[in-house]
């Protein structure tokens, strides 16, 4: 299977350390790209790539099988359309797009050129998440769930930019967690958002608050790259009968979320969670959907569910 990723900076850098360790267990031959002839070759050297592209028109008229893009978010509808247009299948960093129309033409052109189509949330593949899920229903009754993470962050380039964004920090980093809170708290009925630009130096929005009614408890989502980040759970979640709080002092490198620390009816627990790299496993679950010819295991629905909280959000808060 060849591979070409379009975007050698940035987290792009974090998929080709996944090819590292993927190549181990799935036979594949790997593309790089850069508009930068003499970083697409250092690209190729450093990851040990089988060769390089400076154009993307060259990409799409290869005989790649599988293009993997992490591009600036206003790219992401058309360089994704054009690879599933000449055949190739998608892998695209979320988020889906900049706005929920954007998205739907995306799975659109995947269903019409039956190519496979996966929006890559590297948080959906935490087994933490899915862990703490299942132990929800001993916690009785659910009151509320928290998602937060805050951070400096001051970025360059496009992400200054809100219209190339489609947003700020949110639509950015926040959408992570967002995931999340959707996969735990499942669908809501109503969201009040509140934004705030600052000092981060970002058109957009760089803090911001999403208060989700769900079908039962109360979402809280605090996300900010203008707020220092101490060390704190990133995801707690209360019941009548104890919570369930991610325990940030056991996070591994490639992982986004700890063990759980577990409390029902007053009996504490630590609840160990398998330590996987989870942007190496969302990648090989998408190529073993294809090379074993069944459904991606991230539906891009579940990707559009996220932007359109993240506009939601937006949308209550004044920002479109």
């Amino acid at each position: 299977m060849k591979i070409a990723l379009v975007g050698c900076r940035g987290f792009g850098r974090i998929h080709l350390d996944a090819y590292k360790e993927i190549r181990k267990e799935i036979d594949l031959e790997l593309y790089v790209f850069s508009r930068t002839e003499e970083y697409a070759k250092q690209c190729m050297k450093e990851f040990e790539a089988n060769g390089y592209f400076t154009s993307y028109n060259d990409v799409i008229n290869s005989k790649i099988d599988v293009i993997d893009l992490v591009v600036s978010h206003d790219a992401h509808e058309p360089m994704g359309i054009a690879a599933m247009k000449s055949g190739k299948h998608l892998m695209l960093e979320k988020p889906i797009g900049r706005t929920e129309e954007e998205g739907e033409r995306l799975i659109s052109i995947s269903k019409s050129t039956r190519k496979k189509f996966m929006v890559l949330e590297n948080h959906y593949f935490d087994p933490s998440v899915w862990k703490a899920k299942e132990l929800m229903e001993k916690l009785g009754e659910i009151s509320l769930i928290i998602l937060r993470n805050t951070r400096f962050n001051s970025p360059p380039g496009w992400r200054r930019n809100k219209e190339l964004m489609g947003g700020g920090a949110l639509i950015d980093g926040g959408i992570h967690y967002v995931d999340t809170l959707l996969n735990l708290g499942g669908e809501y009925k109503e969201v009040r958002g509140m934004c705030k630009s600052t000092f981060s130096g970002l058109e957009g929005e760089d803090t911001s608050e999403g208060i989700f009614t769900f079908n039962g408890p109360l979402g809280v989502l605090i996300y900010s790259w203008a707020t220092k980040g101490d060390n704190f759970p990133h995801f707690e979640i209360y019941g009548e009968k104890g919570s369930i709080i991610e325990d940030y002092h056991s996070r591994v490198p490639g992982k986004p979320y700890g063990d759980l620390i577990v409390e029902i009816e007053g009996k504490k627990e630590i609840v160990k969670t398998e330590k996987i790299n989870a942007v190496k496993e969302e990648i090989k679950g998408f190529l073993n959907s294809i090379i074993q010819d069944k459904e991606v295991p991230m539906d891009p629905q579940i990707a559009l569910r996220d932007l359109r909280a993240v506009r939601d959000i937006y949308r209550s808060c004044g920002e479109f």
